[in-house]
């Protein structure tokens, strides 16, 4: 049983609505999960099921017309969304960060690599009256750089000098500056070849050891997620259907929409066709409650869907209207 102590975020009831002239988009629909200190949660799922959005909502970066229109989210014994934005803003890279999605778009470019790192030390850590010395700012900068294997010169370039990979690299150095309690990384290996992800990844894998920090991946790349994460989390329509340790779920996927996605991987062992999800993505306009995927199978369950625990430390939205589909 996990103890408040253990936890890196315990989050509750999450809901992220959209506010449009045709209705809501309920983008995050009622999502909970726990997780524990120096953790690795994934969480995978179609294009459009909301994993993205609830990274942003974890951190307290949704926009209009996006609204958090329930839920709570602890870290380190705090619900963030209780905070004011000057709390908010002292609590990012401190207590969580977020490596974001596409290094290219959240690196400025006109700024030298040095000045990006320095700038969330200023910003959340050191007050301006204590400002560092020049040596000390090489020093930190230098260090913060050799953490995530880049030379010490990449300070004084710019991101359009950087490799895809390096750039990366910069982006999690940013994020670990502050020794955070949870990392969220929204997925950090897109756009790069796999020689390269599996770098990036063993450098994000070292530094979260290191530090004993929470981490949620965010991806769609379930080789990726067998060999990085210790637990999975399967969102479909904005809503979670099932979590548990990834081995187990990868080996018994409990709900329907999960042994689809599992069933659509390639595979090396076998010849097979390439087995894909029939219909489409719920529509989540106005979406009702009951069971999401009933809709995208033709059939209806309205009803509310209960939490089931179906083995250790795995859980499943259990709809009894399409718990075999898929078998």
């Amino acid at each position: 049983m996990t103890t408040k102590t253990e936890l890196g975020m315990d989050v509750k009831d999450l809901k992220v609505y959209y506010d449009t002239p045709d209705g809501v988009v309920k983008a995050v629909d009622g999502v909970s999960f726990s997780l524990r200190q120096g953790e690795r949660l994934a969480l995978v799922g179609e294009s459009g099921s909301g994993k993205s959005t609830l990274a942003m909502a974890l951190m307290r970066l949704t926009r209009p017309p996006g609204r958090i229109a329930n839920g709570q989210v602890f870290v380190g014994g705090t619900d963030v969304l209780d905070l004011d934005d000057e709390e908010m803003r002292l609590h990012r890279l401190n207590e969580l960060s977020l490596i974001p999605q596409g290094a290219m778009n959240s690196l400025n470019p006109v700024m030298k690599v040095k000045n990006q790192l320095l700038d969330g030390l200023y910003d959340h850590q050191v007050s301006k009256s204590d400002k560092l010395s020049k040596e000390e700012e090489v020093e930190i900068v230098a260090s913060l750089l050799k953490a995530v294997d880049l030379a010490p010169q990449v300070a004084e370039m710019y991101p359009h000098e950087l490799s895809g990979g390096m750039k990366q690299r910069v982006a999690i150095a940013i994020a670990t500056s502050m020794e955070p309690k949870v990392i969220i990384a929204d997925e950090p290996t897109s756009a790069l070849d796999v020689v390269v992800q599996r770098n990036v990844m063993q450098t994000l894998g070292r530094l979260q050891e290191g530090l004993h920090a929470s981490i949620i991946l965010i991806g769609h790349d379930m080789g990726l997620v067998a060999q990085f994460s210790d637990h999975v989390g399967v969102m479909y329509a904005g809503r979670l259907v099932e979590i548990g340790p990834v081995k187990t779920v990868f080996k018994s996927p409990k709900h329907p929409y999960t042994r689809l996605l599992i069933k659509s991987l390639p595979t090396l062992t076998r010849k097979k066709d390439f087995i894909g999800i029939p219909g489409l993505p719920a529509t989540l306009l106005d979406l009702p409650e009951g069971c999401a995927f009933c809709l995208r199978i033709e059939k209806e369950n309205t009803n509310l869907i209960p939490w089931v625990k179906a083995g250790e430390d795995h859980y499943i939205q259990d709809c009894k209207n399409c718990a075999d589909y898929g078998k």
